[in-house]
């Protein structure tokens, strides 16, 4: 997820399923989703408009990684 992006595009809430530490042990070193280990509560803290976050959700996350098998 683009913490930034969703910042200035005045996105009110972000949900997400899974982290991106475990997001990369899915995707490995796939060159086309370079990773970046930042989390977007910190991208969030540091600017003015407040953003609530929702996730991950470790309840879901068989589910959720079924999305991602065969993709990467």
């Amino acid at each position: 997820m683009c913490a930034g992006a969703c910042y200035w595009a005045g996105i009110g809430t972000v949900v997400y399923g899974l982290s991106e530490k475990r997001l990369a042990e899915l995707t490995g070193d796939n060159p086309e989703n370079l990773t970046l280990d930042l989390s977007c509560h910190t991208v969030f803290a540091a600017g003015r408009r407040r953003v609530k976050v929702r996730g991950p959700f470790p309840e879901l996350e068989t589910e959720i990684i079924k999305a991602h098998e065969g993709f990467w």
